[in-house]
């Protein structure tokens, strides 16, 4: 079983990352599925390496420069996989009036005007934010973690609105969807350990579940239910979220 487990996770990592998995590892459907609960431990692979990319650069170079290398690896090592999410749901969102519409933007292959708009001001924000923090590497891993746990557990409690066939990433629970989200869970809450400092903890989780509960409302209004590249875009505006709470507790202290 635990070897299983070991396959099911190496899997995440070879879907949400370009990290390479030994050709060995069995694929199925069903471990694909599976593997999404271990999206917040793909997260924590993510984060330690940007955040070692990070810690290295500076020292080098200014903390300007190591926060724009640390943003590229991310880039780099998730194939722009969560940005891509994030630019088509913005266009998709802000160009169709209808949920048909909607989908077929988001299908579109080509950026329009709300994708570059939109992808330019979230990776400005998220430059900012970390420019500001005290702690740039603890920040990165907790956020990289946090932010997936959170995407994922969209899958758990929402319906897929696309065709399986239409989708670029087929997206679908596992047959033991209730195992599956407490694990994302107990992974997101083991993250928030990182942060030590109990009321900052509490306004971390209270702010995201907020956040939770407005994003919720925002895609079940715009297309009713989720999509792969809604997931993408639950993932970059969480990412940022973390970052703005750690932010703004840092500056209450100032």
């Amino acid at each position: 079983m635990l070897k299983r487990e070991w396959q099911v996770f190496l899997l995440g990592i070879s879907i949400f990352t370009r990290l390479p998995i030994p050709v060995s590892v069995p694929y199925s459907e069903t471990r694909k599925n599976e593997s999404y609960k271990y999206c917040g431990l793909v997260g924590l692979i993510i984060g330690g390496m940007t955040a070692l990319v990070y810690s290295a650069a500076l020292t080098l170079w200014s903390t300007e420069i190591s926060v724009v290398i640390s943003m590229a690896f991310s880039v780099y090592i998730t194939g722009a996989f969560h940005e891509d999410g994030f630019a088509d749901t913005c266009d998709g969102f802000g160009g169709g009036f209808t949920t048909e519409r909607k989908l077929e933007i988001m299908k579109d292959s080509r950026i329009g005007a709300y994708a570059l708009l939109a992808t330019v001001l979230i990776l400005l924000l998220k430059y900012s934010a970390l420019l500001s923090l005290l702690n740039v590497p603890t920040a990165l891993v907790l956020a990289h973690i946090l932010s997936r746990s959170m995407a994922v557990s969209f899958i758990y409690t929402h319906g897929y609105v696309r065709q399986a066939e239409q989708s670029k990433l087929k997206v679908s629970k596992s047959s033991s969807s209730q195992g599956d989200f407490i694990t994302i869970m107990l992974i997101g809450m083991a993250a928030c350990l990182l942060i030590q400092d109990i009321s900052t903890t509490i306004m971390m989780i209270a702010m995201l579940l907020i956040a939770r509960v407005f994003i919720s409302r925002w895609i079940i209004k715009q297309i009713g239910g989720y999509t792969g590249d809604v997931l993408g875009a639950i993932q970059q505006l969480t990412e940022v979220l973390c970052y703005l709470i750690l932010l703004a507790k840092v500056s209450t202290k100032v």
